[in-house]
């Protein structure tokens, strides 16, 4: 029984693949050079976070806001007219003062590196003598160990960097990944193109 790919020209197909070669290929060199980017120029991709997230709170506290009074007569008017004014005031204070916005952020990232560290080996102490316990060991030592890292560089100002060394590495590692998806493309594109119809 032939299928509607099947019946596709293999011309179309071609087209097709190269297109989104194409696509995936732009998207990842992109987001590699965007990475790139942020590490050498940290402070900025951390400033460019801060700024985009105050953007997004106070977004966030307007719908919120607006929704608020469409629905005045939900019982959760007044709590939901608080919690706007919440999101707004929060994304305020990161757009009206920029370096204590980045402040604030690094601090939690540091805190959730550290919580997360400690709350990992607890779980690892909690599984022994499960295999993995080692594992939960080893990874919440490390986080623990960063977050500790993060919250002790605040004074040199290194920390304010990091959150852009994140997003720097997270961004290449997506890029390359995207790159690596072409290859995928082009392990399949002679199999697709070889196919016959089958009836």
């Amino acid at each position: 029984m032939s299928t509607a790919i099947d019946n596709v020209d293999p011309t179309e197909r071609t087209e097709t693949i190269e297109i989104s070669k194409g696509w995936f290929v732009a998207l990842g060199v992109f987001l590699i050079l965007t990475g790139t980017g942020a590490l050498v120029f940290p402070m900025v991709a951390t400033l460019s976070i801060e700024i985009l997230t105050g953007l997004t709170l106070v977004t966030a506290g307007f719908l919120t806001f607006v929704h608020a009074f469409s629905a005045r007569r939900w019982r959760g008017f007044a709590i939901e007219l608080v919690l706007a004014l919440l999101y707004m005031a929060g994304g305020a204070f990161f757009l009206i003062d920029p370096l204590a916005g980045m402040l604030t952020l690094t601090i939690m990232l540091g805190a959730f590196f550290a919580a997360d560290g400690v709350t990992r080996v607890m779980l690892a102490f909690r599984i022994k003598p499960d295999r993995a316990w080692v594992f939960f060991l080893g990874t919440g030592l490390l986080s623990a160990l960063l977050g500790a890292l993060v919250l002790l560089g605040l004074p040199s100002g290194f920390s304010l960097a990091f959150l852009g060394i994140i997003v720097g590495i997270n961004l290449i590692l997506t890029g390359i990944s995207f790159l690596f998806c072409t290859v995928r493309v082009d392990d399949a594109e002679p199999s697709s193109l070889g196919s016959a119809p089958t009836s």
